[in-house]
Parts: structure tokens; C-alpha cells; sequence
């Protein structure tokens, strides 16, 4: 499954870009959750509480609220997010270069046509969907979200609860078990150092007895499982 947003203030504008995907993932056997946000005020709201989304239609211009580049910035630089691919989307060819360092993988200007979104979602299916096995699956109050692996700290469980902590400092909780966790992971980047810790050795920088220090001065006790 992927999870897409489209963020404008035109709710008719939305609701088309929604029907063009939703036609393209039937026609190649896919899943999208697609969420509409009706201004970038919103979408930033949403950044803070959920996982990342996987791809984000993103308008440039919003009546009173956050405009485009302006969220751009906030998913590069401030949330250092680089899984969430942008497209963004405008009536104005003249804002090209304004949006270079925000690193979309798309511009399109209105009116946007179906073609158009078939053409973004096929090359973005072809280089990202591929990758799909370096993503953590999970599931939260039915839905399905999905994390970089190449993101994940580690995992800790806390009773019937598992925590995801990245280095992005944001953490989710699941319902789960440490040992579906670890069946699901890339066991070369993937340790379980104790019975209530799976950790990612890319992100260890001392190795101890009885713990191991991580890059961002966490440390996580070391015990045999067995």
C-alpha cells in the first residue's frame, strides 16, 4: 500500500487528483490510502501526529495559510525527511526555481490531466516501489503505515506495545511482538540485543558489555535472549 497526500485549497481540484490515482492503482493492481488536506496549515498539523506519506501533491499557493514552499521546507529541513517524495503542483510556471532546494520530483501546472499523474505515478512506482522491501510495515487502528528501515533506531517493547523510534526523534507505537518484528527485518542491519530491544548497528557507536551508547547519546542495555 501506499499512503499519498494531495494538499490544496480547491476541495473540487482534491477530489479530481484523488479519482486519476485511484483509477491508475486499479488499473495496476495497487493500494493507495490517499488523504486531502484543504490547506498547508492542516497538512503540518498532520506531519507532527503521523508517519510520513510516501508521495504529497503539494499546491504553492493558500488563501491565509502556510503556502507550499513554505511546507516544503519544513518536510527537508526542519523534519530532515527525505522518504516523502513532493510534486509540486501550481498555476504558475515562474516558481520553478523557488522550489529547487526543496528537491520535488515533479512541477506540474494547472490544469493538471490524467496523463499527467499516470506519468508521475509510473515513474515513481518504477524507482521508489521497488524499495518497498526496505520499509517497515505496521498496522495502526486498521490502517497500514509503513517506515524506512534505513530511519529506524531502534525498536523497544513495552508490554503488548512496540515503540518505533527514528533519528528523526519521532516515535509510533503498534500492537505487536518482538518476534514478528524481527522476521519482518533486514537481519544484517538488525540486532535483537535483548529480549525487549531490536536495534539498527548503523546507528551504534560504542559497543559495551552490558550496552551498547547510540549516535544520539542514547544507551540500550545488552542481554542474552536465550
Amino acid at each position: 500500500m501506499y499512503r499519498i497526500g494531495i494538499c490544496d485549497d480547491d476541495l473540487a481540484f482534491g477530489s479530481r487528483i484523488e479519482q486519476y490515482l485511484q483509477e491508475y492503482a486499479r488499473r495496476e493492481g495497487l493500494v493507495f490510502d490517499i488523504t486531502i488536506f484543504l490547506s498547508g496549515d492542516e497538512y503540518l498539523r498532520f506531519l507532527k501526529e503521523d508517519p510520513p506519506l510516501d508521495i504529497i501533491f503539494l499546491d504553492i499557493e493558500f488563501g491565509g495559510s502556510t503556502d507550499g514552499v513554505t511546507v516544503g521546507k519544513v518536510i527537508r529541513a526542519d523534519l530532515k525527511n527525505e522518504a516523502t517524495q513532493i510534486v509540486y503542483v501550481s498555476a504558475m510556471e515562474s516558481y520553478a526555481l523557488q522550489l529547487f532546494k526543496n528537491r520535488p520530483i515533479d512541477f506540474l501546472v494547472k490544469p493538471v490531466e490524467r496523463q499527467d499523474i499516470d506519468r508521475i505515478m509510473k515513474e515513481y512506482i518504477r524507482v521508489y516501489g521497488q524499495k518497498s522491501r526496505n520499509f517497515f510495515e505496521y498496522g495502526i487502528r486498521g490502517k497500514k503505515y509503513r517506515v524506512r528501515e534505513d530511519e529506524i533506531m531502534y525498536f523497544q517493547c513495552v508490554g503488548r506495545k512496540i515503540e518505533i523510534t527514528t533519528d528523526r526523534s519521532r516515535n509510533t507505537e503498534f500492537y505487536g511482538n518482538m518476534d514478528e518484528v524481527e522476521k519482518k527485518l533486514n537481519g544484517d542491519n538488525f540486532w535483537r540485543i535483548h529480549k525487549s530491544y531490536i536495534v539498527n548497528i548503523n546507528y551504534i557507536s560504542e559497543f559495551h558489555a552490558e550496552e551498547v551508547c547510540l549516535i544520539n547519546g542514547e544507551t540500550i542495555p545488552v542481554r542474552k535472549i536465550f
